[in-house]
């Protein structure tokens, strides 16, 4: 009698636990995806759902290429008005590398083959915009702008910053491990210090409140407040 009432609890709370939490054969998930974020970007996650009920984890990794990596309203150190300095043959190219790692919590659904997450946490992100002078026309005047823009053909702005971000991912199902996913989102960055490399070996890095911070962080489009959608897949192993 003991034996039969003890077997009769465990399956009553092994029939409880099937009604909280009902795990898959593998709650990992990994993405590809691409869209908009600063620019042009691609990146990938790795997903592990239901880690306690609908909680989950989620690690991305992003790279994108930045267009407006510095503000054309601007001066450029030395040699004025960065806008005018396009015009006269500079150019400017940037990237980004951000890196993230989120709680998520699955959404109910009642749409066979569609699923929903919503997401938050922290960002670490690594920011780089290039000044490019070896198309510029130098001046005919001798001056010590002149001079700077004859012996660097480029500079490197570089910023590391943390920040926070959220969003949400919807998910229809291709096949039974293969899924097109969606993600809207948006990240917030805290400023940080800029560092400059100009490539003959010559740096320097600018602290906030310090003098010339400012007027480089107008140069220097590092992240703030940026959205994001992208598209990708996700397989379920």
């Amino acid at each position: 009698m003991k034996k039969m009432i003890a077997l009769t609890m465990l399956a009553g709370l092994a029939s409880a636990g099937a009604q909280t939490f009902t795990p898959n054969l593998s709650n990992v998930e990994f993405g590809l995806r691409g869209g908009y974020d600063m620019g042009l970007s691609g990146g990938v996650t790795v997903h592990v759902r239901n880690v306690s009920g609908p909680l989950g984890v989620r690690f991305s990794a992003d790279y994108a290429n930045v267009s407006d990596a510095l503000n054309d309203n601007a001066n450029y150190p030395l040699l004025g008005n960065w806008g005018t300095l396009k015009s006269q043959g500079a150019a400017e190219s940037g990237s980004s590398t951000t890196v993230g790692v989120d709680l998520t919590y699955t959404l109910p659904s009642t749409i066979a083959g569609v699923d929903a997450y919503v997401y938050g946490g922290g960002r670490y992100n690594n920011f780089n915009a290039v000044a490019d002078f070896s198309k510029y026309g130098t001046p005919a005047a001798t001056s010590l702008a002149v001079s700077t823009a004859a012996t660097s053909s480029s500079t490197t702005y570089s910023t590391n910053q943390f920040g926070l971000g959220a969003g949400v991912v919807g998910q229809y199902a291709l096949t039974p491990n293969l899924s097109l996913a969606g993600d809207l989102g948006v990240d917030y960055y805290f400023p940080s210090a800029i560092s400059s490399n100009d490539g003959n070996g010559n740096t320097d890095t600018f602290n906030q409140g310090e003098a010339g911070y400012d007027d480089l962080n107008a140069l220097v489009n590092q992240p703030t407040t940026n959205f994001k959608a992208k598209i990708g897949i996700v397989y379920r192993f």
